[in-house]
């Protein structure tokens, strides 16, 4: 089964989501920058993280640190909740000098599956992730504070309580540290320039590649043509752009970077089963229950 890499829809200004899976949804092996916590609310659920296979029950989890390559099995009558940041979010604090490691370091040190934590710290980290869902879900006036303020004392817990275990070098895993920062260089250069046009030997030359070379390092890493990435990039801001404003779709493949409207419409279809007015107006309907009149 081919490993791909996830771009999890994070807010550039607030990195950070939580998303509500059942038992049905799997999986399948992939990796991403961000960090990832999944909790079992309810049931058993059936993942492994890199090459260590395990069965989580009822309030355990684990921690996924960027780079690290999982999958969730399906897994009936279970209920998971699965929380994703990026590290840049606590940049603020980050350039303190009272901690041992960085976090990217904390994140490596510690035993990812919470069934090997001491059960007092497994209830405390239980606690914390489930305010995070509150203030998530209900969202009151200044929750988003609220959220980072807990994701704090989440780390603090794994700085001051974890510290039968103890830190160690990174490990050198498939997806290295300076694979995940070549990538993220080609990332930031698709977001600055997505609307204009992208040769791969632009990219390519980011990193100093060939074109060839290139081809064979982003294929190896992310599961996908560099092209393929791009267009799946540009559909996906054609759809914020669908869904918040009126532009003609015309207009719409020009703001994303397609160069013709046919290629646009295309690829958007292929990509999400129906014509961009289509997909605005079922999505509009849903979103405002039209459907079930």
């Amino acid at each position: 089964m081919a490993i791909y890499l996830e771009f999890p829809r994070l807010d550039k200004a607030f990195p950070y989501r939580c998303i509500e899976n059942d038992g049905s949804i799997l999986t399948t092996p992939h990796w991403h920058k961000e960090m990832e916590i999944i909790w079992i609310v309810k049931g058993k659920v059936n993942l492994g993280v890199n090459d260590q296979p395990m069965q989580l029950k009822e309030n355990e989890f684990v921690f996924i640190k960027g780079g690290d390559i999982h999958y969730v099995m399906a897994s009936p009558k279970s209920e998971r909740l699965v929380f994703q940041f990026d590290l840049s979010f606590f940049q603020d604090v980050m350039v303190l000098n009272n901690t041992p490691f960085t976090l990217e370091e904390l994140f490596a040190s510690i035993e990812p599956y919470s069934t090997f934590w001491r059960p007092d710290i497994q209830k405390k980290i239980v606690q914390l992730l489930n305010k995070l869902y509150q203030e998530g879900k209900e969202q009151q006036i200044g929750y988003a504070y609220a959220i980072k303020s807990l994701l704090c004392e989440l780390i603090t817990v794994m700085y001051r309580e974890l510290d039968h275990f103890k830190p160690r070098m990174v490990s050198n895993k498939p997806y290295s540290r300076e694979i995940l920062e070549q990538l993220s260089m080609v990332f930031q250069y698709v977001e600055k320039n997505y609307t204009h046009p992208i040769k791969l030997a632009d990219a390519a030359k980011i990193l100093g590649f060939t074109p060839s070379y290139f081809t064979k390092f982003f294929k190896k890493h992310t599961g996908k043509t560099f092209v393929t990435f791009l267009n799946e990039y540009r559909i996906d801001k054609a759809k914020w752009i669908l869904l918040n404003e009126d532009d003609p779709v015309t207009e719409i493949a020009g703001k994303v970077g397609f160069g013709s409207t046919k290629t646009f419409y295309r690829l958007f279809k292929e990509s999400i089963g129906i014509a961009p007015l289509q997909y605005k107006s079922s999505t509009i309907k849903v979103a405002f229950g039209q459907d079930q009149i």
